[in-house]
């Protein structure tokens, strides 16, 4: 039920790829559930069919609104490679630089990239804050889908993007983190089986 619900997503969106990419969802599942039995990545009681509409539908709702084609991006708290391996699944010409602080899960990560041959994909083992200075200014576009924004992020995500860069925040009904920025755009993209969402788009 919730693999056919993806498709219809990418039947929707992205209707000139739904086989190419429904394969390579087939693989990503695979090798995410495999990676997530050895260490946790994401929580073990979510079950194997409810991956394709709680992870991967999820990680793709920002392409409703947001080009993100030939693009540098930086995914802020990955843990198991969310949304970034999803969106570069479906962008291939954009280079993602996966960052945690958790060496564990990004070793697993790696794993991930690798098995999936994703050679647009990187991972970077840090904290935000001790991020490599060279970065900053190199971004297109930050996503950020499970941490909370908490002050002392505000501004070093916005000088880690370009001028004319962007923040993607993932958020459901707490959105109490976006009124530090002076700049937002919030997009409505609930869902059926997701519920409520909304994707906000932060500009400097």
């Amino acid at each position: 039920m919730n693999k056919d619900i993806f498709r219809k997503y990418l039947d929707k969106h992205l209707p000139e790829r739904v086989d190419e990419l429904m394969n390579s969802f087939e693989r990503l599942l695979e090798v995410l559930w495999e990676e997530n039995s050895k260490i946790n990545l994401i929580s073990r009681k979510t079950p194997k069919d409810e991956y394709w509409t709680r992870h991967f539908l999820d990680s793709l709702l920002p392409i409703e609104m947001t080009a993100l084609a030939n693009k540098k991006i930086l995914d802020f708290g990955t843990g198991g490679g969310l949304p970034g391996i999803p969106l570069n699944l479906v962008f291939p010409s954009s280079e993602f630089f996966l960052l945690d602080s958790t060496h564990k899960k990004i070793s697993a990560v790696k794993n991930i990239i690798k098995m999936l041959d994703l050679t647009s994909c990187f991972t970077i083992v840090s904290r935000l804050e001790d991020l490599d200075k060279s970065l900053i200014g190199s971004f297109d576009i930050i996503v950020c889908r499970s941490v909370k924004i908490v002050p002392k992020y505000k501004s070093i995500l916005l000088k880690l993007i370009k001028n004319n860069g962007r923040i993607i925040l993932y958020k459901s009904k707490l959105m109490d983190d976006i009124k530090q920025f002076e700049k937002f755009q919030i997009h409505d993209v609930s869902h059926p089986v997701l519920g409520e969402r909304k994707i906000i788009e932060i500009r400097k």
